[in-house]
């Protein structure tokens, strides 16, 4: 038996599970396709309630006719050998086929329909007698909605980490999400009323759209890898995200439906292959487990083994300095960025192959952090360590133990997920005890302590000089004068690769030699990374893929436009950033960026950090460049994330915590800094560079106006992604410089500057030009820049005088301290009426005076103090020529 392929059964059989769910849905009744089948498949699969009055939960029945429907669009597994299932063909017992698996979630009798009908309990967080009502309830939501009218519930807006004093104490369910595949717009939560439709029919149009899009979807993955089981599940698991990350998952017993489809069969898949897989490996799969299992009396045993990694040290990574760093800066940094998901994204393949898990058996990956769920036994606790030990090996001879992965993990049982109120809820304190683990694995990295450390001196050869990219690292190689390693090589390979090209290839490293294409040099953890075109990675890899050698094709693509669905025939991953190309040819630019870099400049091409700080310089009215060259790198983070999800996410609903809903939680916070933002970059703010964005964090360089834009503009997207939930929010620092600055010290002075901008008691808030102000005053500060604007032109007031404003604020944020610093208000006046006294008749000037005395003085040094610098330092970088 092949252990992975069979998890890999296991896995899609509890992925497909609430198929049935989607197919009804889309399904008119009146004219059904299923008709001729549909009632022996309720007699087969759905539960009987009120002593044979009716059935419910019927979508389990158009879980086994969608299955067959579509049979032929996914790897057979009613033929042949398909184990653990049974199959057709060979004379097996049909019961334990995987459509049976399956379906009969709500009447389990095997002990793998059993398997997969106690993951999806645990998924939910059911305890038993809440199961027992969702079971024989209607379907029917919390919200009055049946199954076909209710939409997803935002689980954002009503997340509360702290109360306060005369806040809401209930709920509001005033948003919903419109039922649309992923996209960059498609993420964002609505109005109730702009998206829940109120009857049945026009629901079902909106699920029929979406289905035959899924369908479509779904003969876009290449034929050929659906002879490599987790090949195809990994583009699978992107399709089934992509179609239903909006569909609600729960519609009866009164429930709230605020996780999706998605989020509730992936987290379903990962724990039925950790039941199956321990069951295995204990020999418990006879009569008595399945007792154990029906009764709950097996719920304390710790079967599943939580893993999490974490590659620490990300930042200093990323921002590393040697000798030539800032001469391909822009580059580097993209390389270095996309190697941290990269990486991640190959330490969590190597811990799934090790342990001859599927994808799906990966829950997160996000930010330079995964989690895994495995079976808790002997064996994967010792792959663990073996793995452990070979990252470590990597980092300390690659890396020379500056970064790593850290790996902890953590037993659990299904009782752990489920069960307890508050601060003793199960799963919060399960997740906390993981968190902690990985805080105990990231201080004993390398286990520098230990009797098989590496010791505290790494040998290295430095005969050839330090790498000119990172100045840390020995060089391997000198070509051209050019002092390098192998891990910047790729660095710079990567950075010119992933603006090109949109498919990466991962083979074993032993099977290099059978794939032909730009690959990267150094293996990662035993594996090689190849980049290829769309074309190729559908045609050209097929056999290498229908005979395993290809062990993930991933499409890195970013969106293409706002509304387009998230799905291109391959899985995604999330990983790169949105880049700033040239729109013009180098003689039209000349004039803009001057001499410098001129020969780079080609249409379509990636603009340099030199070229990305002029423009936001305009024209004069004598068609001169003016304004400040410079670049604002932002940096900033989610306030308060670590506390939603160490508390576990708690509501004013007070529902408890979920397995599924942290998932969707994480998932989703993610989404908006993957998928948004480099999406926003492209449509409204194309001069913006993305270094990383992803998880809760962000960090982009851009010209120095346009980037602060972006600031503002991203926060008050996030509100509305947050449902506008006011706990919901994030803090940014902002740092103005001129180009060629060392990257290390523009990342120094970002990092610090959100350190202040976290100063403010509710955070939420930004920091630029050393004055920390709240997100709400953001318009308040466009609009005075704007007022400062108007006053200057219509009354003519000089460059000296808007200079003199500067030391009006230093007066007025010394008062109470020097006894000069109350005088602002007369110099104001003062400086004012002086420069008025000849330009206009008595009459205007005392209007005029009043006018600047009130925006100037007033509503502006008065008012908004500190934050005054910001509009004051713009409309100065604005002028100066």
């Amino acid at each position: 038996m092949n252990l992975l392929d069979s998890s890999s059964r296991v896995a899609f059989a509890a992925m497909i599970h609430d198929l049935g769910k989607f197919a009804q849905r889309a399904d008119d009744p009146a004219a059904s396709r299923f008709a001729a089948l549909l009632d022996g498949n309720i007699h087969t699969y759905c539960r009987r309630q009120n002593n044979g009055g009716y059935f419910s939960h019927r979508h389990a029945a158009y879980t086994a006719l969608a299955f067959d429907e579509l049979a032929d669009k996914w790897p057979d597994v009613l033929h042949g050998d398909v184990p653990p299932f049974a199959s057709r063909t060979r004379g097996e017992e049909k019961t334990d086929s995987l459509i049976n698996a399956a379906a009969a979630h709500h009447r389990p009798d095997t002990l793998l329909q059993w398997i997969v009908a106690t993951a999806d309990r645990v998924a939910s967080g059911f305890e038993r007698e809440e199961f027992e009502k969702y079971n024989a309830a209607e379907d029917k939501t919390d919200t009055g909605r049946n199954h076909y009218q209710a939409r997803l519930l935002s689980i954002l807006e009503n997340i509360c980490i702290k109360e306060h004093p005369g806040e809401r104490k209930e709920p509001r369910y005033a948003y919903r999400y419109p039922l649309l595949p992923m996209s960059a717009e498609g993420i964002f939560p609505h109005k109730r009323e702009e998206c829940e439709p109120d009857n049945d029919a026009a629901a079902r149009k909106e699920y029929k759209k979406l289905w035959d899009a899924f369908v479509e979807g779904l003969e876009q993955i290449p034929a050929s890898h659906r002879k490599s089981w987790p090949l195809w599940l990994d583009h699978f698991d992107s399709l089934w995200l992509a179609f239903t990350q909006a569909i609600p998952s729960a519609t009866a017993f009164g429930v709230k439906p605020d996780v999706s489809l998605y989020d509730h069969s992936k987290a379903t898949a990962a724990l039925a292959v950790a039941l199956w897989r321990f069951a295995r490996a204990a020999g418990s799969t006879g009569p008595e487990a399945i007792g154990a299992l029906g009764s709950r009396a097996d719920w304390d045993e710790k079967k599943f083994l939580l893993i999490q990694g974490d590659f620490f040290g990300i930042q200093n990574f990323i921002f590393a300095e040697g000798s030539k760093t800032n001469r391909q800066a822009a580059k580097i940094l993209r390389g270095r960025s996309f190697q941290v998901a990269l990486f991640t994204e190959l330490a969590a393949l190597k811990v799934l192959e090790l342990l001859e898990l599927p994808p799906t058996s990966q829950i997160l990956n996000a930010a330079g952090k995964f989690l895994i769920v495995a079976p808790h036994t002997k064996d994967a606790l010792d792959i663990l360590r073996e793995a452990r030990q070979e990252f470590d090996a990597w980092f300390l001879r690659h890396g020379f133990a500056l970064t790593g992965m850290g790996l902890a993990w953590e037993p659990a049982s299904c009782n752990d997920f489920c069960g307890g109120k508050g601060e003793k809820d199960n799963f919060s304190i399960l997740m906390r005890t993981l968190f902690a683990n990985q805080e105990k694995a990231k201080y004993r990295r390398y286990n520098l302590c230990g009797d098989n450390g590496p010791g505290p001196v790494l040998e290295a050869d430095f005969s050839k000089g330090v790498c000119d990219w990172h100045g840390r690292l020995p060089a391997d190689r000198e070509l051209d004068g050019e002092k390098s390693c192998s891990l910047s090589r790729d660095q710079i390979l990567i950075g010119q690769n992933i603006v090109r090209r949109s498919r990466l290839l991962i083979v074993r490293e032993e099977d290099a030699g059978k794939i032909s294409g730009e690959m990267c040099e150094l293996p990662v953890f035993g594996y090689k990374i190849m980049f290829a075109e769309e074309e190729s990675a559908r045609g050209q890899f097929g056999e290498l893929a229908a005979s395993g050698v290809l062990r993930r094709c991933w499409d890195f693509s970013l969106p293409k436009n706002m509304t387009g669905t998230l799905w291109n025939g391959y899985a995604r991953r999330q990983i790169n950033g949105y880049v700033p190309r040239y729109a013009e040819a180098a003689e039209r630019a000349a004039k803009k960026y001057g001499a410098k870099g001129m020969e780079e400049i080609t249409p379509g091409g990636v603009k340099t950090l030199d070229h990305i700080a002029c423009e936001d310089q305009l024209y004069d009215s004598e068609v001169r460049v003016c304004g400040q060259a410079a670049l604002t790198v932002l940096k900033g983070d989610v306030d308060d994330l670590g506390r939603i999800f160490q508390k576990g996410a708690r509501t004013y609903q007070g529902q408890r915590p979920t397995f599924a809903r942290m998932a969707a939680l994480s998932r989703q916070i993610n989404a908006f800094f993957a998928v948004r933002l480099p999406a926003l970059c492209a449509r409204d703010f194309p001069d913006v560079y993305t270094v990383f964005a992803g998880g809760d964090d962000f960090f982009l360089i851009g010209p120095w106006l346009s980037t602060q834009k972006l600031a503002g503009a991203l926060a008050e997207e996030f509100q509305r992604y947050a449902a506008a939930n006011p706990q919901i929010h994030f803090s940014a620092g902002m740092v103005m410089k001129k180009p060629g600055s060392s990257v290390y010290a523009l990342a120094e002075e970002a990092e610090q500057a959100l350190h202040h901008a976290k100063e403010l008691d509710e955070k939420n808030a930004f920091c630029l030009f050393d004055a920390v102000v709240p997100w709400q005053q953001w318009g308040e500060l466009t609009r005075a820049e704007k007022e400062l604007e108007r006053v200057r032109n219509a009354y003519g007031l000089s460059t000296g005088f808007m200079y003199s404003l500067l030391s009006m604020l230093d007066m007025r944020l010394s008062e109470g301290e020097k006894l000069e610093g109350s005088l602002w208000r007369s110099r104001l006046y003062y400086s004012a009426a002086r420069t008025l006294e000849r330009a206009r008749t008595p009459s205007s000037r005392e209007a005029a005076l009043r006018d600047i005395v009130t925006i100037l003085g007033k509503d502006g040094i008065d008012k908004l103090g500190k934050a005054f610098r910001i509009p004051l330092f713009n409309f100065m970088y604005q002028k100066r020529g």
